[in-house]
């Protein structure tokens, strides 16, 4: 008698696993990605243009910051361009900046990232700045709705599984 509740409850999370992989296997998955920092050193007036390729679409953040290090930076300005438009730009200059962030979106392809920096010309003439790029996928709502509405079938499964079974229509001799 009791072997017939353990097969019914095996059968039930035979079926129940499989599906819970498969709508998980289904829905995409989504990566946040941050480059690592870059610090830069400067003497006198210097110019960088870095590169990075967007796989999907989505958000890229963007901080520059200078640093009041040996006689520090006079301007310290910087660029976000795709390869037919300006997405981003800022320039600060004299004593009172310090750094910026911008926040844009991408669509996949290639772009690019130019940053402009003067160190003040007294003193060694050198300064320090660094950059750090994020980018973070945005998740398609279809997407989120597969993966929402797999998991409520999982979770109606395992409420069926774990209720109490009712034989009905036994009859002992």
């Amino acid at each position: 008698m009791n072997t017939t509740k353990t097969v019914r409850l095996s059968l039930k999370s035979g079926l129940l696993v499989p599906m819970a992989l498969t709508g998980l296997a289904v829905a995409p998955h989504a990566w946040a990605d941050s480059m690592p920092a870059q610090s830069m050193m400067v003497l006198g007036t210097q110019t960088t243009t870095d590169s990075f390729t967007a796989q999907t679409a989505g958000i890229v953040t963007l901080n520059v910051t200078g640093f009041d290090w040996a006689s520090g930076l006079s301007a310290l300005s910087f660029s976000a361009s795709s390869a037919t438009q300006l997405l981003a730009s800022w320039s600060g200059t004299g004593p009172g900046f310090t750094s910026d962030t911008a926040t844009f979106n991408v669509g996949p392809g290639s772009y690019f990232v130019n940053i402009m920096a003067t160190a003040n010309p007294g003193g060694l003439n050198m300064g320090l700045y660094s950059m750090r790029l994020s980018f973070t996928p945005t998740v398609p709502l279809p997407s989120s709705g597969w993966l929402l509405l797999t998991g409520m079938f999982v979770l109606a499964g395992l409420a069926r599984a774990v209720r109490p079974l009712e034989l009905m229509g036994t009859a002992e001799a």
